[in-house]
């Protein structure tokens, strides 16, 4: 787990990062959507998508049947986002990096950040579907299922093993 900053406006930071997810201010202008990475220091980092209508048909069709573009759905993406190791190889620090950018292409607000104890209800917040990167496991607080799927909207939630790159659901159990 990387060491994070723990801003007094930490909810504000995941609320620009929900709505730059969702194409919103303070997402870059333009038709094409990001997916918003929240860094340890709380910057968000816009990794853009292809542009609109240059992927073939076929792949997003394949994007489409993991989960389909309507309704719109917010996904958030628990990963290591340490800001060096993103520059260095974004696909090695997110493995799955390449299936987000694909779900945010076909019309999904996809945010991703480490899972830090201190950020974890607000970076979790209101999400439909969490992807967790099994790397991150051992890092992540013991109640960390309970406490991500106490704030999310209907919570679905997939760990990313990075051995054989399939997802595996988590039973969550439903809000009291």
């Amino acid at each position: 787990m990387p060491e994070v900053d723990v801003p007094a406006n930490l909810t504000e930071v995941f609320n620009q990062a929900r709505a730059a997810a969702a194409g919103q201010p303070p997402s870059p202008p333009g038709p094409q959507r990001h997916v918003v990475i929240v860094t340890p220091g709380r910057m968000l980092m816009f990794r853009p998508c292809p542009p609109p209508g240059s992927i073939p048909e076929a792949q997003v069709s394949g994007i489409q049947r993991v989960i389909p573009p309507q309704p719109p759905r917010k996904i958030v993406a628990i990963a290591y986002t340490e800001l060096q190791a993103l520059k260095t190889d974004p696909a090695r620090t997110i493995p799955f990096l390449g299936m987000l950018i694909g779900i945010a292409y076909v019309g999904h607000a996809v945010w991703v950040f480490e899972g830090h104890a201190s950020a974890l209800a607000a970076g979790c917040r209101g999400a439909e579907i969490l992807f967790v990167d099994g790397g991150m496991l051992p890092h992540l607080q013991a109640d960390w299922a309970s406490v991500a799927g106490g704030v999310m909207a209907r919570p679905e939630i997939y760990v990313h093993d990075r051995a054989t790159f399939g997802l595996r659901p988590l039973q969550v159990k439903p809000k009291t």
